[in-house]
């Protein structure tokens, strides 16, 4: 009946578009900025709830790269991070990894900083970008059809049920 207690960590609610607004106004000044990631739009790779990305502003983008992007107002105005998958002159094909099929073009313009590192459960460091993690991207995205299906068995397998759904 006696054990440790540990204090929840308290959270802060801020508004998107003042806690964006202000990442835009850091990565403007030439910081690197570290963010939490929600939602299951980059699975298996990064881990919404779990994993912080920290970002910069790049002088160009490329293919690969995982990118936080601001869709228009038509599109519910909201911020993404998803990875590029080509580049034609100021137009930008972008994927979720964990999104199977779904493609959203936008511009350059809209693109706002690129993940440099990626902090599994806020603590140790990944280059995505190294050649190791390009194969595992590459492999992902090379077996496109089943993706749905993997993730699905991914995200009902019971370790993962906690943190996905709060069960």
């Amino acid at each position: 009946m006696y054990g440790k207690i540990v204090p929840m960590m308290e959270k802060m609610v801020v508004n998107n578009d003042t806690f964006f607004a202000d990442v835009v106004r850091m990565l403007d000044e030439g910081k690197q900025v570290t963010i939490p990631v929600k939602g299951f739009s980059m699975l298996p790779f990064i881990r919404g709830g779990r994993d912080l990305v920290v970002l910069e502003r790049p002088g160009t983008f490329r293919k690969d790269d995982i990118v936080l992007f601001h869709m228009g107002p038509q599109e519910g105005g909201r911020y993404v991070m998803h990875r590029i998958l080509s580049i034609d002159g100021d137009r930008v094909d972008i994927m979720g990894d964990g999104v199977p099929g779904i493609h959203e073009h936008v511009r350059t313009g809209h693109l706002i900083g690129r993940a440099v590192t990626i902090l599994r459960d806020g603590v140790r460091a990944v280059d995505p970008y190294s050649p190791q993690e390009l194969r595992k991207v590459h492999a992902w995205q090379r077996i496109l059809p089943l993706r749905r299906y993997i993730l699905y068995i991914y995200r009902h397998l019971p370790w993962n049920r906690r943190w996905l759904y709060g069960d």
